[in-house]
């Protein structure tokens, strides 16, 4: 294990060469201290020290920075040492600690006075694969063109060879579509796609090395992007949901028509799909109680997807907890899958 070791003072040079020592408003040593010493927590496996940070005026806050490879919700405190022996934490070592939002707050005790400090979260985006279709052309009209400000993408919440996110492709009936690597230097795409109205199909890419031209032509996956089967429950069809595996290049694409459903719905009520906004939103009456957003089969044998309530990277997961309503009354509901993997909604009382 790996022995930190922390200098108990946090001496920062004010002057900076810029004033003189001899002026009477600046000492002549100058030595600012922070209550917290050393704070190192274990995050995905990985040990990770807390950097102290400025506030607006110059001087140390109470804000901590924790810069980490792979993002979490929870950590383990691995060492927290304070300046003053007779100061008190309300987290100790080997305690297991979560992060809200990517913040976690905890307190400093000492003198009769309960200080507050927040540790905040910083990590790198999650890496991108992004989508091209025939219809995406340049200036000089080349199909498959790349043009990553407006491209949906799919991400990896895990940080590893797992991509998932949701495409729209109302526009796109028959298109043949591409995956890109972030870096641009390979796509994936295969000669094979769904058809006889599949709103849920797997199917197996090949890697292609880039063209290097801005374009990325592809002779599928192919399918009929906006089929209902007439299910008279799918009002929005056309919104996909995009799983690919990385390393078997394996990819699943399940059409969804989302719904509320739980006891403060009177039964599954269905969403509306708004393009322009990419959302997905319901205004509707509601009771004291609970409730999920699930998706409604397009065909019969279609996987059901349902999310909850989560503290984690996204607001909304399978493994979330049931979203409470407090109060009968008219609600708006907004669903937003947009920005893979930061799932999100909101839920607003008329």
């Amino acid at each position: 294990m790996k022995k930190y070791i922390f200098n108990p003072l946090v001496i920062i040079n004010i002057i900076l060469g810029l004033v003189s020592c001899s002026d009477d408003s600046y000492p002549s040593d100058p030595t600012l201290t922070l209550p917290v010493s050393g704070l190192v927590l274990e995050v995905n496996g990985s040990d990770y020290v807390a950097v102290p940070q400025f506030a607006a005026d110059s001087i140390l806050g109470n804000q901590l920075s924790l810069s980490v490879k792979i993002p979490a919700t929870t950590a383990i405190v691995k060492q927290i040492d304070l300046v003053d022996k007779n100061a008190s934490a309300n987290i100790s070592k080997g305690d297991v600690v979560t992060f809200i939002d990517d913040k976690l707050t905890f307190e400093i005790h000492y003198g009769g006075v309960v200080e507050p400090y927040i540790v905040e979260m910083s990590y790198n985006p999650p890496p991108k694969m992004y989508l091209v279709k025939t219809r995406d052309k340049d200036k000089n009209g080349n199909k498959y063109y790349l043009n990553v400000e407006i491209a949906p993408f799919i991400s990896s919440v895990t940080y590893d060879n797992q991509f998932e996110g949701y495409v729209d492709l109302t526009d796109t009936n028959w298109d043949n579509l591409a995956l890109i690597q972030s870096d641009f230097s390979t796509y994936f795409d295969v000669s094979a796609g769904l058809g006889g109205g599949q709103s849920y199909g797997k199917l197996e890419l090949v890697s292609k090395d880039a063209p290097g031209t801005g374009s990325y032509p592809s002779d599928g996956p192919w399918g009929d992007w906006t089929t209902s089967n007439n299910n008279p429950k799918i009002v929005s069809p056309g919104v996909w949901k995009i799983n690919f595996d990385s390393s078997t290049k394996e990819v699943t694409f399940l059409e969804t028509q989302w719904a509320i459903s739980g006891t403060s719905a009177n039964s599954e009520e269905t969403m509306t799909y708004f393009p322009d906004e990419k959302l997905w939103k319901l205004t509707t009456k509601l009771s004291e109680g609970n409730l999920r957003f699930t998706t409604i089969p397009v065909s019969p044998n279609d996987p059901v997807i349902n999310y909850g309530e989560s503290s984690g990277l996204s607001k909304l997961s399978e493994q979330g907890t049931d979203i409470k309503i407090e109060a009968m009354g008219m609600y708006e509901i907004t669903l937003d899958l947009g920005n893979s993997p930061f799932y999100d909604y909101t839920i607003s009382k008329k």
